[in-house]
């Protein structure tokens, strides 16, 4: 199994939103020549508008171009505040993330990973991403409390320190491994792999790992 890379279909949308942005102010620029004093206030948001869709466009081509690679050794993970690293011997299982609200199973825009131990997770998150998650999914922590899967309290970002194996972790590991749990009592996983760094479903991208998973032996060393 060769390394899969996985580029998102948000970047390009980078691409698309960021030649938008600039044709709109190209655009908007030609015209208000001709007609600024009586259209001042028009071309005043329209110039707002196309500024504001090119520094979306931008900041997203900012992002790193493949936000998952795949080989026989595990999945690594990349976003533009770090990135982390699991190998397959630490991964349970993985799913697409679903909960129950009222007789209906509600699918959630996230790929659920259950590891067997959080070593490998701890010892590769950057900083800046361990920092930035728990931010990034406050959606999963309200979905939770709304289904009474956690408590106010228990969804509460947690600055103490984190008790792991004989060490303590302190900072934005043990704030990331505090929220890391707190999900997991939720759901049931510890990582979360939200869809819009995919460039497949989240159906596809399952079965993808599954396939990756069950070959990997037959091209380890």
């Amino acid at each position: 199994m060769p390394e899969i890379k996985i580029k998102p279909i948000a970047n390009n949308h980078g691409q698309f939103l960021t030649l938008v942005g600039v044709i709109g102010l190209l655009v908007t620029i030609a015209i208000s020549h001709h007609f600024w004093s009586e259209l001042r206030l028009v071309f005043t948001l329209l110039l707002l508008a196309s500024l504001v869709t090119l520094f979306i466009g931008l900041t997203k081509r900012f992002e790193p171009e493949y936000s998952l690679l795949i080989s026989p050794q595990g999945i690594k993970f990349s976003h533009k505040y770090g990135g982390w690293k699991l190998p397959w011997t630490d991964v349970l299982r993985f799913d697409q993330l679903n909960v129950q609200v009222g007789l209906d199973r509600r699918i959630l825009p996230y790929i659920g990973i259950r590891l067997s131990n959080c070593d490998s997770l701890v010892e590769s998150i950057t900083p800046r991403l361990a920092s930035r998650l728990p931010h990034e999914q406050r959606p999963l922590l309200t979905m939770a409390i709304t289904q009474s899967l956690l408590t106010i309290e228990q969804a509460q970002i947690n600055f103490s320190p984190y008790k792991h194996h004989h060490d303590l972790l302190k900072g934005p590991i043990a704030l990331y491994m505090h929220h890391t749990q707190a999900l997991a009592k939720a759901y049931g996983y510890h990582v979360y792999l939200p869809l819009s760094a995919l460039d497949r479903s989240g159906e596809e991208f399952i079965q993808l790992l599954k396939q990756c998973q069950t070959h990997r032996h037959q091209y380890s060393p």
